[in-house]
């Protein structure tokens, strides 16, 4: 059975803020934004073993056509989505 996405409020923070960051970019981009990190978390359930650590226990997805990488953690029964963050940011001020 797949393990449970617990998504943070910082996370769904973040989801928003690349959401109308592209929506104002362009309309309908936000709404491509919000499918691919969708698209992402569900790679991370069906496979969290398959990502990169960033920190000790931390590991990192990138989303595939937006700058932003996916930081997560998880356990025997979740996996906790702790942010979101656009790779033109510097990653030490959001943990």
């Amino acid at each position: 059975m797949p393990r449970k996405i617990k998504i943070y409020i910082q996370a769904v923070q973040d989801i928003d803020s690349g959401f109308e960051y592209y929506q104002r970019k362009q309309k309908g981009l936000g709404n491509k934004f919000r499918k691919d990190v969708h698209y992402t978390l569900r790679k991370i359930q069906n496979y969290p073993f398959a990502a990169s650590f960033a920190y000790s226990t931390i590991r990192y997805k990138t989303i595939e056509r937006f700058p932003y990488i996916v930081l997560y953690e998880f356990d025997e029964k979740n996996i906790y989505i702790l942010r979101l963050f656009s790779t033109h940011q510097d990653a030490i001020y959001l943990l």
